[in-house]
C-alpha cells in the first residue's frame, strides 16, 4: 500500500511542476505592440459606419466619448462623437 506521506510528496511535486510550467509559459509569451486611431464625427450614424469599416480591417473599439448638442442662449452648438480604436501591429 502507498503511504500517506508518499501521496503527499507526490502531490506537492506535481503542484510545483505545474506551477513552474505556467510560470515558464508566461515568461515566453510575446508582448503585443499596438497601433491606435482616433476618429471624431458629428453624429452616431457617421461613427457607426466608420466602426463597421474599421472593424473589417482588424481594429477594435477601446473607448467612446460623446459631447452632446448644447443649447446656449437659443443657439445650438453641434455635438460630437469620438471613437478610439486599436489593433495589433
Amino acid at each position: 500500500m502507498i503511504s500517506k506521506n508518499s501521496l503527499l510528496v507526490a502531490s506537492i511535486f506535481l503542484s510545483l511542476l505545474l506551477g513552474f510550467t505556467i510560470y515558464a509559459q508566461k515568461q515566453n509569451a510575446p508582448k503585443a505592440n499596438w497601433e491606435y486611431h482616433v476618429w471624431s464625427f458629428n453624429n452616431w450614424g457617421e461613427a457607426t459606419g466608420k466602426l463597421s469599416e474599421e472593424g473589417n480591417q482588424g481594429w477594435e473599439l477601446v473607448a467612446v466619448t460623446e459631447i452632446p448638442i448644447a443649447f446656449d442662449g437659443g443657439s445650438a452648438h453641434n455635438g460630437s462623437v469620438t471613437i478610439y480604436l486599436k489593433r495589433a501591429k
